[in-house]
């Protein structure tokens, strides 16, 4: 067991270095379990990103359905971030339910378009980011609804800045992830987005976006987060930051990266977890 909580330890230090380093700030005894929910996480995101047709990934998510509801315990043992988060379901009585709406919203990232409203955005983000950081809590000792709302905040934040990041790859690959009822509201045709039009209109649809993302990150830092779990909401501090470039005159949502600096995001996790803030 320990090489499959080595597996993921490794899995979420190569692809999510930000969480990986959140998670360093958890008592060492709750640490392999944060890898294993985070590796989970990936392992269900990475889905979309590597297959060319809906129904191969739609094949791929009822065999990780049917591995979280002990359908196919053996073969989920055999796999490194099966095995982990199986047991770290069982360590902390963990809500299989959650787990299971936590893979079925995942096939909308199977969608060209993914969408409709901004409502169905933050749909998605409770079941999937909000869902991840309740689950992170819970393995850190908060029980409490209040702690559930706060990740609920943070889910929000977390998903609205992740894909405003990714919105130019998404568009290369010919994935929209913005609202299109957003899209609409600003007089943005979905054809200007997919040739790469840098509209006034696109630009104050996302802007409109990055306002919800900050309004949600505010009511974050407005819950009382106990120390002991705030490592489930550290990477939340990093969303004002990485969205400040939006409110530049020159921003361009095909070119201006939003991105900060591995040193960066790291000084900015210490500083939120020494502060107790988010």
């Amino acid at each position: 067991m320990n090489d499959a909580y080595d597996y993921c330890e490794a899995l979420v230090r190569e692809r999510d270095r930000e969480r990986f380093i959140a998670a360093l700030f958890a008592p060492s005894s709750k640490r392999q379990d944060l890898f294993a929910l985070h590796a989970l996480d990936l392992e269900l995101a990475h889905v979309a990103e590597v297959v060319r047709e809906p129904m191969a990934g739609e094949i791929r998510l009822q065999w990780w359905r049917e591995a979280l509801d002990g359908k196919r315990e053996e073969e989920a043992k055999a796999n490194p971030v099966g095995a982990a988060i199986l047991a770290t379901i069982v360590r902390y009585d963990l809500p299989r339910e959650l787990l299971l709406t936590f893979v079925d919203v995942r096939s909308r990232a199977l969608d060209s378009v993914s969408f409709e409203t901004l409502e169905d955005m933050i749909a998605y983000a409770d079941a999937t980011a909000g869902a991840t950081s309740a689950l992170a809590s819970a393995i850190l000792g908060g029980k409490s609804s209040s702690y559930a709302q706060a990740a609920l905040y943070a889910g929000r934040a977390l998903t609205i800045a992740n894909l405003l990041r990714t919105f130019a790859h998404d568009v290369s690959k010919g994935h929209l992830r913005i609202p299109l009822e957003l899209l609409a509201t600003h007089g943005v045709h979905t054809a200007s987005v997919s040739a790469g039009d840098n509209s006034e209109g696109l630009r104050a649809a996302l802007r409109e976006l990055r306002r919800r993302a900050l309004e949600e990150h505010a009511r974050l830092q407005s819950m009382d987060v106990p120390p002991e779990i705030l490592p489930a909401f550290l990477t939340a501090s990093l969303v004002p930051a990485r969205l400040a470039p939006m409110s530049l005159n020159a921003y361009d949502p095909f070119r201006t990266a939003l991105e900060l600096s591995k040193l960066r995001a790291q000084f900015m996790i210490w500083r939120a977890a020494r502060r107790g803030l988010v």
